[in-house]
């Protein structure tokens, strides 16, 4: 069962599921009802799928999740849907950093840690003020109807009888697809070495658009999964601030090189 506080975000993936058969599937209610309301959610009927999720720490799932994100990306192009909306990577970047910023402020923290802390600010203030060129980019995928997942973790791929499927589409949008990879590097990244050779001779286009256009490739920098973490869990920041020490030197040198 798939259940959602916004109609739209239901209606939307009950559409791709009719599209792609990369994505899971949808089936109506008994009755023949596709949707069901109740308690101020929305419900579907999402199709079980038995499996695993992938694990980016192996290189063969790695590169399972970006065939299947181009595979995705490929079936559902074109498809209109006013349930659909459109991603603006700019405000969104810009207030999850405003936000951060705003938390740090006026706390006190270990020498050690406010050197960090400050360093991820540092970054994400840069790349923000970087970012024009993207609203062309943006501009282009909405023309074409371009359709990212918006949310490739690995726990949203399941793997089951040589069979994989993406879930959870709640992020579902027009946009640019390097968009679905820069998300993708981001969390394979860490278990790289913090180094995009893996990926340099790659057939997919949006993919090596990341890795080679100037513009791009600086997004790479942008904290966002250390952003997230931060905002999201409260409770567990100083083991995400020991935890990033641990890559912190591999990292820093790897933003300098992409910036």
């Amino acid at each position: 069962m798939k259940a959602a506080p916004r109609k739209e975000t239901v209606f939307k993936q009950i559409k791709i599921s009719s599209v792609a058969s990369s994505f899971v599937s949808y089936l109506p209610f008994s009755d023949g009802e596709w949707i069901k309301e109740s308690g101020g959610l929305t419900f579907a009927c999402m199709k079980t799928i038995e499996g695993r999720a992938l694990n980016y720490a192996l290189k063969e799932d790695r590169h399972l999740a970006v065939e299947k994100i181009a595979h995705f990306h490929e079936e559902v192009q074109g498809t209109s849907c006013d349930d659909i909306p459109t991603l603006a990577l700019i405000p969104k970047w810009r207030n999850r950093f405003v936000r951060f910023k705003q938390d740090i402020e006026g706390n006190v923290y270990p020498p050690q840690q406010e050197k960090l802390i400050h360093f991820y600010l540092s970054i994400g203030e840069h790349v923000v003020s970087q970012m024009k060129e993207v609203a062309r980019l943006e501009e282009t995928a909405l023309r074409y109807r371009y359709i990212v997942h918006g949310d490739p973790a690995h726990h949203n791929f399941i793997f089951s009888r040589n069979q994989l499927r993406l879930i959870d589409g709640d992020l579902i949008s027009y946009a640019p697809r390097e968009y679905d990879y820069l998300q993708l590097l981001n969390r394979m990244l860490p278990h790289c070495n913090w180094s995009l050779d893996e990926w340099q001779e790659s057939y997919i286009y949006p993919l090596r658009q990341c890795i080679e256009t100037p513009y791009l490739r600086k997004l790479l920098a942008y904290p966002a999964d250390f952003y997230r973490e931060w905002l999201v869990n409260p409770s567990g920041r100083n083991e995400l601030l020991v935890k990033t020490e641990e890559h912190h030197s591999k990292r820093a040198e790897f933003v300098h090189t992409v910036l």
